[in-house]
């Protein structure tokens, strides 16, 4: 008769050290595929808005998992972007209409500056609320230019009590995507190297 005997201490210490670098592994893996979610929602931006600034890109955020904790997120810090993801009516959130700009944007790469903002202009000699065509109701903020036969009116902004947007965004899709593509081999890499160095 052969007969063996475990050390249940040395058994059980190994097992917990194990499941250490098992969960350190796999919060590894998911902060690194949010990582990728990130920079791929980063990249689209482009494809999908006309980007002015930086700070669209700066508000995607992640949420890194950790050992205690395995779980990682991908986040949106600018709540007016959840239109954009779903699509819907954007209404001002005071109430009134809003002022969708025209002139004011030149072209749709320029920044309307506080400067340009409705309330600023019509403090300035030359601007004056009217409708924006004969016998309209939608009113929109006109300037007017030079006088008699050189008079010129430059349409500014048009007020509207909402605006429609189309679903655009694709967060969810992209980093559905990415998380499905990217987890199964950021785990296999993480789980090889936690086990190369498991004591």
């Amino acid at each position: 008769m052969v007969s063996i005997t475990v050390n249940e201490n040395v058994i059980g210490r190994a097992f917990a050290e194990l499941e250490k670098q098992l969960r350190f592994a796999t919060a590894q893996a998911l902060t690194r595929t949010t990582q990728d979610a990130q920079e791929e929602v980063k990249r689209q931006l482009p494809e999908r808005f006309t980007i002015r600034t930086g700070w669209l890109a700066r508000g995607i955020r992640i949420r890194p998992a950790s050992r205690n904790n395995l779980k990682a997120s991908v986040l949106v810090k600018d709540a007016f972007m959840a239109l954009q993801e779903t699509g819907g009516d954007k209404t001002s959130p005071f109430g009134d209409a809003l002022g969708v700009p025209v002139g004011a944007r030149p072209t749709p790469q320029n920044i309307t500056r506080p400067s340009k903002f409705p309330g600023a202009l019509l403090a300035k000699k030359g601007f004056f609320i009217a409708p924006i065509a004969h016998g309209s109701r939608t009113m929109g903020v006109w300037k007017r230019t030079g006088k008699g036969r050189g008079e010129r009116l430059t349409l500014m902004y048009v007020f509207d009590q909402k605006v429609r947007l189309k679903p655009r965004f694709g967060f969810h899709e992209t980093v559905r995507k990415v998380a499905v593509e990217r987890f199964p081999v950021h785990l296999r890499e993480a789980l090889k190297k936690a086990l190369a160095t498991a004591r």
